[in-house]
């Protein structure tokens, strides 16, 4: 057993265990958008915040095999490369939007339980978030895809770029689809009329 194949193991780990994040991500901003009562979207507004004792240390797995597999056997290719730089953008999109947008959910909601206001329901459904959530998901997909293909320079940045621009639309979809079929969303936003009792 070489230092090599044990850096490959710690790398798929390190993908897993990223991959595992994304997934519960877009499972906690679907359920923070769904949410009707302040309870309820502390719950998931904690679940979000979780996230960085999974993505953190895996990102830092990968980092840090990648880099190690680029200077003892893969030399340098630009797909590499190109899966760190796409590394390195899904950390920045993580921490300065996901993570300053959900921090700024946390400080806003109330300390007493109740129903979710007009106030706090307009950040709940932040277009920004899930589109930010999908894009990374996108980049990640795209990073896999060069390292199993190895392709050229122009086509492994093609990918990237693709795979982020699906990312964004994709993630934009998901949220107009949500937010039609959540019937909150649709009284804050004044779908429903709002009857007052006699």
């Amino acid at each position: 057993m070489s230092l090599y194949s044990i850096s490959v193991f710690l790398h798929i780990v390190g993908a897993l265990g990223l991959f595992a994040g994304i997934a519960l991500e877009q499972v906690g901003l679907r359920g923070l958008r769904r949410a009707s009562t302040i309870a309820q979207a502390r719950e998931w507004v904690r679940v979000l915040g979780g996230l960085r004792r999974v993505d953190a240390p895996s990102g830092l797995t990968i980092l840090a095999t990648g880099i190690y597999m680029i200077v003892t056997r893969w030399g340098e290719q630009a797909w590499a490369g190109l899966a760190i730089l796409g590394m390195v953008v899904m950390a920045v999109l993580g921490v300065a939007v996901t993570g300053r947008r959900a921090g700024a959910i946390a400080k806003e909601l109330p300390l007493d339980d109740g129903p979710v206001p007009q106030s706090l329901r307009s950040r709940l459904d932040d277009s920004v978030l899930p589109a930010s959530a999908s894009a990374r998901a996108a980049i990640a997909l795209g990073i896999v895809f060069n390292m199993s293909l190895k392709p050229s320079a122009p086509l492994a940045a093609a990918v990237l770029l693709v795979a982020l621009a699906i990312g964004v639309a994709v993630g934009m979809i998901r949220r107009q689809t949500d937010q039609g079929s959540n019937p909150n969303a649709r009284i804050a936003n004044g779908a429903f009329p709002v009857r007052s009792k006699p």
